[in-house]
């Protein structure tokens, strides 16, 4: 008995694996088609601005005279595009441009919220008749002049108004001390300060040495008091080791020159 071996060449699979190959190949490139198109779709349905559109607005923060109604126009306006598309920076730039406000900060919360925080300015003082300062010196102006009780009046340029907050809150302190409240603090081009209490007492403290010399004054003050019967009315505190005092009666002004404390407190009158 004889036996034939059968054997298979390679060649004989050739065509079927390269048909295999071909489908792998076009189902892949399916695939890829329908990935492609299927991104492209969610790309432009996220574009959309009628597609996931902001729907609710939050305020968050302590809000005593911001204008509510004119917050949420600005937001109105702000707002452009759907909830992935709209620009956080341009509303956060846009609500920050309110007098009232002192910064903000906008987020997102899925799926159709904003969520702002708003920090409100606390007014330290009026700065001149139009506008107000906050305690780091920052002026700004609202469209309405609110008139707060208890606020002082402070005036000076605006390049110059950290400086004059700085000094204003130093010298309420001091005057304080003596039982005189401040009324108004003016620094004018020449850079000389004056005060005026809330009493009419004015005091002129020149362009230097502004502490030390009111500090001569508020030492002084209750002995100043006591010298004659009449209101103090004016005080030049610019000299180098004294200053001069002027009493309004109700007939007649009086006018004392005062040596330095260190040589003898002494009054001359007129």
């Amino acid at each position: 008995m004889s036996m034939s071996r059968m054997h298979n060449h390679p060649s004989a699979h050739t065509p079927k694996l390269a048909r295999l190959l071909d489908k792998t190949r076009l189902m892949s490139l399916l695939v890829m088609v329908f990935i492609a198109g299927l991104g492209g779709w969610s790309v432009t349905r996220l574009l959309d601005p009628m597609s996931m559109p902001v729907r609710v607005v939050s305020v968050d923060g302590e809000i005593k005279h911001l204008n509510r109604q004119g917050l949420e126009q600005t937001v109105a306006q702000a707002v452009s595009g759907n909830f992935f598309t709209v620009d956080l920076m341009q509303i956060r730039n846009q609500i920050e441009q309110l007098a009232w406000v002192k910064s903000a900060s906008v987020r997102r919360v899925w799926p159709d919220k904003l969520a702002l925080r708003v920090v409100e300015q606390v007014p330290l003082a009026y700065w001149g008749e139009d506008a107000m300062v906050n305690r780091q010196g920052e002026v700004f102006r609202p469209e309405q002049l609110t008139r707060l009780q208890g606020l002082v009046t402070l005036i000076g340029e605006d390049e110059s108004a950290e400086r004059v907050t700085q000094g204003y809150l130093k010298i309420r302190t001091l005057l304080q001390t003596a039982g005189l409240e401040l009324k108004r603090l003016q620094v004018d081009a020449r850079q000389s300060w004056q005060i005026e209490t809330s009493g009419g007492l004015q005091l002129d403290l020149g362009r230097r040495d502004v502490m030390p010399r009111l500090s001569r004054f508020v030492q002084l003050y209750p002995f100043l008091k006591g010298q004659v019967e009449a209101e103090l009315e004016r005080v030049d505190l610019r000299y180098t080791n004294g200053f001069s005092v002027y009493w309004q009666s109700a007939n007649t002004e009086q006018q004392a020159q005062m040596d330095s404390p260190s040589s003898g407190a002494r009054i001359v009158g007129k």
